[in-house]
């Protein structure tokens, strides 16, 4: 539980319950988690029009789809 989180008067939602960001086109959101659900709701949420941050703990490496493409065919980068 995150201190506070209590006060807070925004909706506090868990991925699970999560089905469109059409209803928060135009609000400030924060996704807390850079996994698999947290990088789907977060780039949904940004092209309903949602002002979109996301909150990590650890480093993550992001790179292109061409990356992985190029990689996986043994090119230079």
């Amino acid at each position: 539980m995150i201190p506070g989180l209590e006060n807070f008067p925004g909706d506090v939602i868990h991925s699970s319950s999560y089905k469109s960001g059409k209803s928060y086109s135009g609000k400030n959101v924060l996704v807390v988690g850079s996994g698999n659900s947290g990088m789907e709701i977060a780039y949904d949420l940004a092209t309903h029009g949602a002002n979109t941050s996301i909150v990590i703990r650890s480093p993550v490496c992001t790179c292109t789809i061409y990356f992985h493409w190029v990689h996986e065919r043994k090119f230079l980068v």
